[in-house]
């Protein structure tokens, strides 16, 4: 025998989750045998002892119902029970707990409802209390009694895409109150709702983490044929390694390979495992996913077992023509085995983070820290870099610093002296200010399962695509301006290069305006040029133009080194009246057209 005790303690029976078998499903057998619909309104004001149902959970929304139309919330029990929930004293402490207060919701309210399993197989409400020792609760508030709160499926899909775009919980639910028409209406608490959202996340983690992960790359892969994922276990059946990337980060590294930035410096997760992001630059100047990676370690294996992964999955004839990374030994072995060919980069951010520990009385010696960053990307040729190191490590008496040391021996992977001939896309990581990872915008915590991480990820692609569909329908729609007459080069430029790298250009072109040039030699069709910045104490530089085809070369390499013409050529081009910029100096990476024929 089954009771359904007035109180306001029991998690609600939903009409969706009720399934009848039989001819007459959602309905219950009335005394003279009619049939009624659970679904319809009925008069909640008599008794409803006699009423039949196939099925019990039947009655039980029968009588929620009554008691939503009454004014009270129900709770299920077995009969001389209130139930199996902790008995409250009188002052409202759980008798589980020891000292936490709590308000004293259950009046011991007699009325209730008696149900029992008949001859004939049909749940029967044998009694119906009426009386109730309380206030009724106002039809106002009604909707706060938990029998009467409930998250339907529907709100839970809605719910569940919300929580993986990394919305909080408190933010849904204002959103969906609004869209209701108040939290009165929602149909469940701010608390039902945190809860929710809490069970969303533990289902994922009691189901496996990494199993969980699998079967989200897995159904990523079915949804999307050109996704690709790898995934290394080892000896003990544990996932160690794990990488991804989706078909439309394939089109991107196919047009935008040259650059490839990895930092591993980011293990914010639960299993301390090293997060590896791998990141391009777009024709927007802005960060593009190529794809991301789990590794259980910074050995040299694992470094090469996920740039071939990388590499098989982008295919094997495209490499990198750059890759930035942190300072790291095995990272730099696996990068010489894997892309022997690729220039391989330290993050200027890191090498000057590293340096400031290494100061020590001259941290905060301005004119110290002005000469190590001219040694940093100041230098113009290799000479120059070694006349600065040189007179800099003899002035600052830093002759015993094995730091200084070290770091002077491995000067080809961070001076822009030795790299002025290889493709940067005009990346200096000192003028990102900040390391890679950093600029994922990652919230996550030592706590952050794989599988949490994975949706901060998606959302972090998703914030990325979406800027970058900001930026490509602002090129189309919109033609930028200037301080400067719209004219020739400068109107060229805003023709062929997307808004961002126009303002580059144009930026370039007013320092050029402000410049001297002074012809040094002429030769058939070829003549040379000293350009002298003006205002500043820069050595001119050396600029070579051949009027016959419009080749033009400076000794500053910009172009080699950004794929953009430097103010030096500007102002040749400028000074000999040439209108449009040379074909081969335009880079179709920079341009508006970039992705035309993908």
């Amino acid at each position: 025998m089954t009771n359904i005790d007035n109180d306001d303690t029991i998690p609600p029976f939903h009409n969706d989750d009720i399934v009848d078998e039989d001819a007459n499903p959602g309905s219950i057998i009335l005394k003279d045998g009619s049939i009624v619909s659970l679904k319809e309104d009925f008069d909640a004001s008599g008794s409803l002892v006699g009423l039949k149902a196939t099925k019990w959970e039947y009655l039980l929304t029968l009588y929620n119902k009554h008691a939503a139309a009454t004014g009270f919330g129900t709770r299920k029990g077995t009969h001389g029970e209130h139930g199996n929930d902790r008995s409250l004293n009188s002052d409202g402490t759980p008798s589980s707990s020891g000292t936490k207060k709590v308000n004293i919701t259950r009046s011991i309210c007699k009325a209730s409802i008696r149900t029992q399993l008949n001859e004939k197989g049909l749940w029967e409400i044998l009694n119906h209390n009426l009386d109730h020792n309380h206030s009724l609760t106002p039809p106002k508030w009604q909707h706060n009694h938990r029998s009467e709160r409930k998250i339907t499926a529907e709100e839970g899909e809605v719910i569940e895409m919300m929580t993986e775009a990394l919305v909080r919980p408190s933010v849904q639910y204002r959103v969906l109150a609004a869209i209701s028409g108040g939290e009165e209406f929602v149909g469940h608490t701010k608390r039902d709702h945190i809860n929710y959202v809490n069970r969303l996340k533990m289902r994922a983690i009691e189901g496996g983490d990494a199993s969980t992960l699998v079967e989200l790359l897995t159904k990523c892969q079915y949804e999307d044929p050109g996704f690709f994922f790898r995934l290394k276990f080892g000896a003990d059946g544990r996932l160690c390694h794990v990488f991804w990337r989706d078909s439309m980060m394939k089109e991107d590294y196919l047009l935008y390979h040259d650059v490839l930035m990895f930092d591993t410096t980011y293990r914010t997760n639960k299993y301390n495992l090293i997060c590896g992001p791998l990141i391009g630059i777009n024709n927007h100047w802005s960060n593009i996913m190529f794809g991301f990676a789990f590794i259980s370690n910074e050995q040299d294996e694992s470094f090469e077992w996920l740039f071939k992964a990388f590499n098989e999955s982008m295919g094997e004839d495209v490499r990198p023509v750059t890759i930035f990374t942190g300072q790291d030994l095995a990272m730099t072995n696996a990068i010489k085995e894997v892309y022997p060919t690729s220039r391989h980069r330290l993050c200027q951010w890191h090498v000057q983070q590293n340096a400031v520990s290494h100061y020590g009385s001259l941290k905060h010696n301005r004119s110290f820290q002005t000469v190590f960053n001219k040694g940093l990307n100041g230098c113009y040729s290799e000479a120059e870099f070694e006349d600065t190191w040189r007179k800099m490590i003899s002035y600052y008496g830093l002759q015993d610093s094995d730091w200084f040391d070290r770091l002077y021996t491995l000067r080809e992977k961070w001076c822009t002296a030795f790299n002025k001939g290889y493709f940067l896309a005009g990346i200096l990581s000192s003028q990102r200010s900040e390391s890679t990872n950093h600029a994922l915008g990652f919230q996550a915590t030592k706590t952050t399962s794989l599988t949490e991480f994975f949706h901060i990820f998606e959302s972090t692609v998703r914030r990325w695509r979406s800027e970058k569909e900001r930026n490509e329908f602002n090129n189309i729609r919109a033609k930028p301006t200037s301080v400067f007459p719209m004219v020739d080069l400068l109107d060229h430029a805003s023709q062929v290069y997307t808004l961002k790298l126009f303002r580059a250009f144009e930026m370039e072109f007013g320092i050029a305006i402000g410049t001297r040039a002074i012809e040094c030699t002429t030769e058939d069709h070829i003549k040379s040029y000293l350009v002298y910045p003006s205002g500043t104490d820069e050595n001119p530089h050396h600029v070579t133009f051949d009027s016959s085809n419009l080749l033009i070369d400076c000794t500053c390499r910009k172009f080699q080194e950004c794929g953009m013409l430097c103010f030096h050529s500007i102002r040749i081009l400028h000074l000999r009246s040439v209108s449009e910029i040379p074909d081969r100096y335009i880079l179709r990476r920079w341009t508006k057209f970039a992705k035309k024929e993908v």
